[in-house]
């Protein structure tokens, strides 16, 4: 061949070559990042977890171990079933357009399912009125029973929380008794005969204990309790969680060897609570007609007292 001709040939070669490079580049794809959905996790049914990406021709491939997912992991073709808390991690993948970035997210399971579902129901909680009813139990040396009922309310303003249970009966005898928690200071009012303010300045340690189970998140238990997660029951038609807690305090556990609760935690409430006191006394709380995030009353955190009520301070 002519060596001219030889190198225009090459030249149209070469050419061509970019043209087609420069074509197939125009064509790759930016590979979009896949995205997790979840459900399940409780009462001991695993977590399904269904992996998508937007990307047409996509084929994803992930991780259960925390490991970062190749071309080489497993590909994902259905709803992966998992059953304990830990981290997936997916890429994307087009071929001759290359992978996307990695997703990751942890999956909670059981106790920390619970856990997480209350952080997100503590960030939506600003109040609580509950009617209830809080018997106290004696099972030795002699079978004793006492009843109270009233109605609780709790309001929490970023870290300001206040707590009021005005008690009405005490085995169906019409009583005068508030509880109030506020700015760290615990009050016991009593009506009647007594007329007595009672006034603990020193309670503000047990601030998170009296928010047990109403606006208290994950977090807060995880801070102050041991925790173990009992498994599922219905309640009233609701469905709940059931934890027990040791105290982490052992201040509290001379009094409270530990309290098992039944948690709504979509709304992050309590249903009902049972403090183990040992020796054969416990106390059970069981609350009804429950309103979360509704008005209160603005009477709710007070109580009336008059020129005679005695102010004592502990």
């Amino acid at each position: 061949m002519h060596p001219v001709r030889k190198i225009v040939v090459a030249t149209s070669i070469a050419l061509w070559l970019v043209a087609t490079e420069t074509l197939f580049a125009d064509e790759k794809v930016i590979v979009a990042t896949p995205t997790f959905s979840q459900s399940g996790g409780d009462c001991g049914s695993p977590v399904l977890v269904v992996i998508t990406d937007v990307t047409p021709k996509a084929s994803i491939y992930y991780t259960i171990n925390g490991e970062t997912p190749t071309t080489s992991s497993a590909k994902y073709t259905a709803p992966i079933a998992i059953s304990k808390t830990g981290t997936i991690k997916a890429i994307a993948g087009v071929e001759g357009s290359g992978t996307s970035a990695v997703a990751s997210a942890t999956i909670f399971h059981d106790r920390e399912w619970v856990l997480h579902k209350l952080d997100e129901a503590a960030k939506n909680f600003h109040s609580t009125s509950t009617d209830f009813e809080f018997d106290s139990v004696t099972t030795d040396p002699i079978p004793d029973k006492d009843v109270q009922t009233g109605t609780v309310y709790y309001d929490r303003t970023g870290k300001n929380v206040r707590m009021a249970a005005h008690i009405t009966k005490d085995n169906n005898n019409q009583i005068d008794k508030v509880y109030t928690f506020s700015g760290g200071v615990f009050k016991l009012f009593e009506g009647g005969n007594m007329n007595q303010v009672t006034t603990f300045a020193k309670a503000s340690k047990y601030e998170s204990y009296l928010m047990l189970g109403f606006g208290a998140s994950g977090k807060d238990l995880e801070e102050k309790w041991g925790i173990k997660y009992l498994g599922c029951e219905a309640l009233d038609g609701v469905k709940t969680e059931k934890l027990d807690l040791v105290a982490k305090d052992p201040d509290v556990r001379k009094n409270i060897a530990k309290v098992t609760v039944w948690m709504d935690v979509e709304r992050g409430i309590s249903l009902k609570q049972i403090f183990d006191e040992g020796s054969g006394q416990y106390r059970v709380s069981v609350y009804f007609n429950r309103k979360v995030n509704q008005s209160l009353p603005a009477d709710a955190f007070t109580f009336n007292t008059n020129a005679k009520t005695q102010q004592v301070n502990r």
